[in-house]
C-alpha cells in the first residue's frame, strides 16, 4: 500500500520596530495541526548596512522555538500512547513486571 505524502506549509511573518525585529514561524501540517514559534532580535545593526541580520536572527530563533514545540508535541503524543497501552495490560501481569526471555 502506498501512502500519499503529506504537504506541510511554513509561513514566517515579521514585525519590525526601531529597536527589534520579531519573527513568527507558523507550521501547518497536512492533518490540520498548527505549531508556532517566535524569535526576537535587536535591530541595532540596521544603521550599518546589516538590516537583514536582525531578520536572520529572529527567524533562526523562531525556528528553534518551533522545533521545541514539535518535540514537545511528539513527547506528549508518545506518552499518551504508552499510557493507553499500559492501561490495556492486565493488572496481574503489570505487577509481575516486564517479561524477559533468555537466548
Amino acid at each position: 500500500m502506498t501512502e500519499t505524502p503529506q504537504q506541510w506549509t511554513l509561513a514566517i511573518a515579521f514585525d519590525r520596530t526601531v529597536h527589534y525585529t520579531r519573527a513568527r514561524a507558523v507550521l501547518r501540517t497536512g492533518d490540520g495541526d498548527e505549531f508556532s514559534g517566535v524569535g526576537l532580535a535587536h535591530s541595532a545593526a540596521e544603521g550599518r548596512g546589516l538590516t537583514h541580520v536582525a531578520g536572520y536572527l529572529a527567524t533562526g530563533r523562531a525556528l528553534c522555538d518551533l522545533s521545541q514545540e514539535l518535540l514537545e508535541a511528539a513527547v506528549i503524543d508518545v506518552d499518551a500512547e504508552l499510557n493507553q497501552l499500559s492501561a490495556a495490560v492486565p493488572a496481574a501481569r503489570a505487577r509481575q513486571g516486564p517479561r524477559r526471555t533468555r537466548s
